[in-house]
Order: C-alpha cells, then sequence, then structure tokens
C-alpha cells in the first residue's frame, strides 16, 4: 500500500520511502556498475557481488565456472540488488530485480555482449560465459529527506 505525500507529491510506502518508478529504477541500474546477485546454490542463500551492464532491460554480467553460472545454467530465479547511499546526507536508494538467470548462448549476442564495455572482474586467461538476468519485477525505494 502506498499514499501520496500531501506536501512533496512524492508516492510513499508504509515506511515513509519513496517508491521508485520503474524508469527510474532503469536510470539507477544503467549508471550503476556493480551489484549483488543472490541465489540458492545446494540448498542455501548465496549473495555475491557482480560487475554488469544493462542489455535492453535486462541484466547481463560475465562469469567463470561455478555458482553463479550453474544457476544459469539451470535458468533458476535470481535476484539482483543495486543501492546508493550518500552519508553526509543521510539520503539512499535501493533497486531490486527479481527474474530469472540464463546463459546467453547465441554466437551473434555473445560476441555482440564482448564487445560491449561491460567491466568484469574476471582474469583474461579464464574461460567465462555470459549470464543475462531477465527481469519479472523491478521495484525501488527511496530514502526521502526530512
Amino acid at each position: 500500500m502506498s499514499e501520496l505525500h500531501p506536501l512533496s507529491g512524492l508516492n510513499l510506502d508504509h515506511a515513509g520511502l519513496e517508491i521508485l518508478d520503474v524508469d527510474e529504477c532503469q536510470r539507477l541500474l544503467a549508471i550503476t556498475p556493480v551489484a549483488r546477485i543472490a541465489f540458492v546454490d545446494h540448498g542455501e542463500p548465496v549473495i555475491m557481488p557482480i560487475t554488469y551492464g544493462m542489455w535492453g532491460r535486462s541484466i547481463v554480467f560475465a562469469t567463470d565456472p561455478g555458482s553463479k553460472l550453474d544457476a544459469a545454467i539451470m535458468e533458476r530465479p535470481v535476484a539482483v540488488e543495486i543501492d546508493g547511499w550518500d552519508a553526509e546526507a543521510q539520503i539512499g536508494w535501493s533497486v531490486l530485480v527479481k527474474g530469472s538467470a540464463s546463459t546467453v548462448d547465441d554466437e551473434a549476442d555473445v560476441e555482440r555482449l564482448d564487445r560491449e564495455s561491460v567491466a568484469t572482474w574476471i582474469r583474461g586467461d579464464t574461460p567465462m560465459r555470459w549470464v543475462r538476468v531477465l527481469p519479472n519485477e523491478v521495484t525501488g525505494r527511496r530514502i526521502v529527506p526530512h
């Protein structure tokens, strides 16, 4: 449930946080290069940092063999979270993307992603695969200054 704040005109949630619309969430996703991806690995929740880029409205990142790739190969549900915080001004925001991960297997798409400027932490001598997170839901909140 949300309500419009009478003075600011902002759409606020029950805790007084501004509810960000999908366009603002997409804007923040496009300017933030590091996120956390959450998934279940062997029955346990795992959260790991990733560097990523936007491919249309999907999130893409490169990974080497391991649990993130395993989750993508199985097309499991994942969540990607980004945030920003200004400690001095006491303002911040958070965006959560829920969706499913899959590998990018089309050769033309892989070549195009290889040319994109998506930063990666993978060493150059390590084999990597591209993973795409197709969003089912995108939500965001911002702390409203008092």
